[in-house]
């Protein structure tokens, strides 16, 4: 083994640089690594908030047909243009949407359970807001929406919502300033 003594200055200089370039390297690749991991989040959140919105939309329509008396029922069983049955399409098509781009988007696998949740959840909003189609018959719309299940739009939508809190949570966002506390569609 070789005298430490005998080894000149420059390279001691030169070995503590590359240790410390290699340490603030580390660090810089860490720090940009979370930075990243958070614009993804940011993009899962405001995806959650669309999910939101349209199971909302689903819920909404479901109340206000509970609230129609039996004509307007019976014009919303008949017509696929009325305005309840357009809201109830709309609501797929967004929510298919979400749904594909959250199984498709690029996300750091420690993100990846939050949106796998959120895209079961746009799929299960999706579902049941398909129940009615375009061009159903009266009957068939009406065992439809007797067919809906809010309950399981509700199970579904907590565990992606925890999913989602867990990772910010864990990357320290703030969920309420994305969006100052919701999307506004």
């Amino acid at each position: 083994m070789p005298d430490l003594g005998t080894i000149p200055v420059w390279v001691w200089v030169l070995a503590g640089g590359v240790v410390l370039v290699a340490v603030a390297a580390f660090f810089l690749v860490r720090a940009l690594w979370i930075r990243e991991t958070k614009r993804r989040l940011v993009r899962v959140v405001s995806r959650r908030e669309e999910v939101l919105a349209a199971r909302r939309a689903l819920e909404e329509v479901v109340v206000h047909l509970l609230k129609l008396d039996d004509e307007e029922f019976e014009h919303f069983a008949k017509h696929p243009e009325s305005v309840d049955r357009k809201a109830l399409t709309e609501v797929v098509r967004r929510t298919d949407i979400v749904a594909e781009e959250l199984d498709t988007m690029a996300l750091p696998r420690s993100l990846w359970p939050a949106a796998e949740a959120l895209a079961d959840a746009a799929y299960v909003v999706s579902e049941e807001a398909g129940r009615v189609g375009e061009d159903s018959e009266p009957d068939e719309v009406f065992e439809a929406l007797a067919a809906i299940d809010l309950a399981r739009l509700t199970d579904v939508f907590e565990i992606a919502d925890s999913q989602v809190a867990e990772a910010c949570e864990r990357y320290e966002l703030d969920e309420a300033a994305v969006y100052g506390g919701g999307l506004y569609i």
